[in-house]
């Protein structure tokens, strides 16, 4: 690791080892060691950007998504603690605040108020990304919804001048997501998810599947793929299984009109 950090070159080529095999489990648990640096890992973000970006029909989400997916919770804490590129890219920041789990949310707070940082630092991440922007990460990353809904929902913290612009553009966005949020919640007390997750697709309700699908077409044809992301990530989707299946009738609707 040493002769990476002082070596650009002999880094680059690791960084290709890594990228080939980075669906690897060996690959996974070195990105996720002690040992491989705050500062290396981005790099290696930033290497596998530039890989994906002259490839053509480069979509930067989906990019930070599967980074998000290689990394657990305590490594990029430790990058948004330490490395100090993270100021210079809100995007990255935003996606590694979403893999965050309570108890490194929990550390990460504990951070901002050890640097006498405040909601207003926190918010000033989101000023530079677009709406939709913002919408899409927060539909992917259930976990920093509730945290920041929970946080701007808080009397108890206050912010100033432009950060007051900024809540209220947020919460805007908050609301938007709360919509699928309360849906959810709707078809978990309807129905036995506990008891149709042990049971075979065949066997399980099928009216929740129609109940969803009603739901997603009622929304942009672009959105949809991120609400399905959203109502997987809250549980609502049982399997791939059913994923794939919704997948399958939505674009059957896109192509003929109709599901089937």
């Amino acid at each position: 690791m040493e002769k990476m950090e002082g070596n650009d070159a002999f880094a680059d080529l690791v960084f290709e080892y890594i990228w080939l095999c980075r669906s690897d489990a060996q690959t996974i648990n070195l990105l996720n060691s002690p040992q491989f640096t705050p500062s290396l890992l981005v790099k290696f973000i930033y290497f596998g950007f530039g890989k994906q970006f002259l490839i053509g029909n480069f979509d930067s989400s989906r990019y930070f998504n599967e980074i998000k997916s290689l990394l657990n919770s305590e490594q990029s804490l430790r990058v948004l603690s330490e490395a100090e590129s993270m100021e210079k890219d809100p995007t990255l920041k935003i996606h590694l605040l979403a893999n965050l789990d309570p108890k490194t949310w929990e550390a990460y707070f504990d951070i901002l108020d050890q640097n006498s940082m405040t909601l207003d630092a926190l918010l000033g991440i989101f000023s530079n990304l677009r709406d939709n922007e913002i919408k899409k990460i927060l539909l992917h990353s259930p976990t920093l919804y509730y945290y920041l809904q929970m946080m701007i929902l808080s009397e108890s913290v206050e912010v100033s001048g432009m950060g007051k612009e900024q809540k209220h553009d947020l919460k805007q966005i908050l609301d938007a997501v709360h919509i699928w949020d309360q849906f959810c919640s709707k078809i978990k007390e309807n129905y036995q998810l506990t008891l149709e997750r042990g049971l075979s697709p065949r066997e399980r309700d099928s009216s929740r599947i129609s109940a969803i699908l009603r739901e997603i077409i009622s929304v942009p044809e672009e959105e949809r793929e991120d609400i399905l992301a959203y109502l997987k990530g809250n549980g609502i989707l049982l399997d791939e299984v059913e994923e794939s299946t919704l997948s399958f009738l939505l674009k059957n609707y896109k192509e003929k009109g109709s599901f089937l």
